[in-house]
């Protein structure tokens, strides 16, 4: 699985055919864990009258809870798992994933409503209304559900670390440490909050993960168009493009003329322009979170079954061997036989 291999030690046909069956595996398991999560939500919203929740996060306070946890780090787990088509893709790749796995095991709030309810109750102590002591054991339920969950989160971060490191002693020029440094700042991000601010973390570390979840999940989808570009010129050596891409090559992607074929570019825009949108309505309460929530569900969706149709049948660390030598394909393996 290395992005290019000794003489005599290149994958067989019979490898390869395991190895793309595998990340195709994986890529359809991604899409698999989606559709679970919308099908429970869309059956939690039936029963409830076709009347949705705030958001959809607030389905974790619902029957729906199993399938939402379980399907967040399922889907985690598959990105981070995932190597990118390019390196920037990668890195943002395991960094969504950090961000989803936060997302799953820290729940939004119960709503206003909820928690006017619990400052009220905190503020008149004991002699609070008789509705207090139930609602402040859901509360201390729920905390320490996070905490048991992110305490287990922080661990499996840690030995990731440890693993990832020897891995780059035993390996060394194959290591990245772009993508190990880029892991490390998201641990840190996570576990200082937590350990030190954890009644805040708690508030708002689900929001802040859900921001960067998206942010990532654009990032990917601008990567790959930008990738795809790459491909269909002619004009400049493909290696120049995909081993440093810029900003303003991001950008001209987005505002140059987007064919029929270029889906990543076209998925691109859309994310930006509904995103941005759609938090721009629901900032000023023209529509709801859950609705935001599922316009960037379905985004990355149609993404992720785009990227999965063109990378289906390429074998894993193919697109790196292009891109780091500059051909349109990857060297054909070496006849160990014929050489003295």
């Amino acid at each position: 699985m290395r992005p290019l291999q000794p003489d005599g030690d290149q994958p067989s046909e019979q490898d390869n055919g395991i190895f793309v069956k595998s990340y195709l595996y994986l890529r359809l398991a991604i899409v698999a864990l989606l559709t679970a999560l919308g099908a429970a939500v869309a059956y939690e919203t039936g029963r409830q009258g076709l009347h949705p929740l705030a958001s959809v996060s607030a389905y974790y306070y619902t029957p729906a809870q199993a399938i939402f946890v379980g399907a967040l780090i399922g889907f985690a787990a598959c990105m981070i798992a995932l190597k990118g088509t390019t390196d920037v893709e990668d890195v943002f790749l395991n960094i969504g994933g950090m961000f989803a796995a936060v997302v799953a095991i820290v729940p939004t709030s119960r709503g206003a409503d909820f928690d006017a309810a619990v400052a009220a109750c905190q503020k008149a102590g004991p002699s609070g209304g008789s509705d207090c002591p139930s609602r402040m054991v859901l509360v201390e339920a729920a905390r320490a559900n996070i905490e048991n969950n992110v305490y287990a989160l922080l661990a499996v971060g840690v030995l990731a670390v440890l693993i990832t490191l020897l891995f780059a002693l035993i390996k060394g020029p194959a290591f990245s440490w772009k993508a190990f440094g880029s892991g490390v700042a998201v641990l840190v991000i996570v576990g200082v909050p937590f350990l030190a601010y954890r009644d805040w973390f708690i508030s708002n570390a689900h929001w802040l993960a859900a921001v960067g979840l998206f942010a990532c999940i654009f990032i990917v989808a601008l990567e790959n168009a930008r990738r795809q570009k790459a491909k269909q010129s002619y004009d400049a050596p493909m290696a120049d493009q995909a081993v440093k891409p810029t900003a303003g090559q991001a950008v001209g992607v987005l505002i140059s003329g987007a064919g029929h074929r270029d889906h990543y570019t076209w998925i691109a825009r859309i994310m930006l322009v509904v995103g941005g949108f759609a938090l721009w309505v629901w900032m000023n309460h023209w529509i709801s979170l859950f609705l935001l929530e599922v316009v960037v569900f379905a985004l990355f969706v149609a993404f992720w079954i785009a990227q999965t149709v063109e990378q289906g049948n390429k074998p894993p660390g193919s697109e790196h061997i292009m891109e780091n030598t500059g051909n349109r394909e990857a060297p054909p393996a070496v006849n160990r036989s014929s050489q003295p």
